[in-house]
């Protein structure tokens, strides 16, 4: 029985490997991706591109989010082309510029207002406080979003005619440091005007305003109001809508609380 045994290992050396057949260039896929100035690392969404379906509006988005990535890492002015070319396929190359790497050393608001400045700050930073905050990386774009939130917050504080101006940037290349400040013209903060009741019974209108607890001349908050008008519905059990609508003087917001309109 041995002996059969190595005379069938004798007679049937081992199988040579098979070298897999390269994969044939296809026109519709992407054959190559080159990266200069960095590395696949500093790319990793546009690397991974090599041997995927040719797709140029996929490609510039991945760009964009990759570029994006950088400058979330501390490389503000971090860019990157994509080329394209005929080779295998489509032969992607991605030229990758980080630039110098920076932290943000001091950023501050330009503005005399009352608005709290916790609120200010917390609405600016983001991914965690790694980014636009004092000691992270500089989003110019994500800034500009936060800005626009925090433009809402105003007008919802009782501050309708803010401006947020274009911050300001300074940027020390040998330190890697960046100081920004950013001008807030708030304008005029507005005051409850009337607060009135419509629909309903009478003592239903008066308990409405009494358990709003709003009072003219008090400043207008939004949130607070907000929470008001929850309050009474909860208390009086009625369905309460509330009307906002700026004083013909342009200095005061009136309320309208209509009451019972539907269930």
């Amino acid at each position: 029985m041995l002996a059969a045994s190595l005379y069938f290992v004798a007679c049937h050396p081992p199988a040579t490997p098979v070298v897999p057949a390269p994969t044939p260039c296809a026109d519709g896929r992407i054959g190559k991706v080159s990266i200069e100035g960095g590395s696949a690392i500093d790319v990793p969404q546009l690397a991974v591109l090599e041997g995927t379906l040719d797709d140029p509006a996929r490609t510039d988005r991945i760009a964009k989010v990759s570029t994006d990535l950088l400058r979330a890492r501390g490389y503000a002015h971090a860019n990157i082309v994509v080329t394209r070319q005929a080779g295998c396929g489509v032969e992607l190359a991605v030229a990758v510029d980080k630039g110098p790497h920076f932290r943000i050393a001091h950023i501050g608001f330009i503005t005399d207002d009352d608005f709290s400045e916790e609120v200010r700050v917390a609405s600016i930073e983001d991914a965690l406080g790694t980014v636009n905050s004092i000691g992270g990386a500089y989003v110019e774009d994500r800034l500009h979003r936060a800005l626009e939130a925090l433009r809402l917050r105003y007008i919802d504080a009782g501050w309708l005619d803010v401006e947020i101006e274009k911050p300001l940037e300074v940027y020390d290349e040998p330190r890697g440091e960046i100081v920004i400040a950013i001008p807030i013209r708030a304008g005029q903060r507005f005051k409850i005007g009337n607060v009135v009741a419509r629909g309903g019974r009478r003592s239903t209108r008066a308990a409405v305003i009494e358990s709003l607890g709003l009072r003219g001349g008090d400043w207008y908050d939004g949130a607070a109001v907000r929470r008001a008008v929850s309050r009474a519905r909860r208390e009086l059990a009625e369905h309460i809508d509330l009307r906002v609508q700026v004083a013909t003087d342009h200095k005061s917001i009136d309320l309208e609380a209509i009451v019972g309109a539907r269930r």
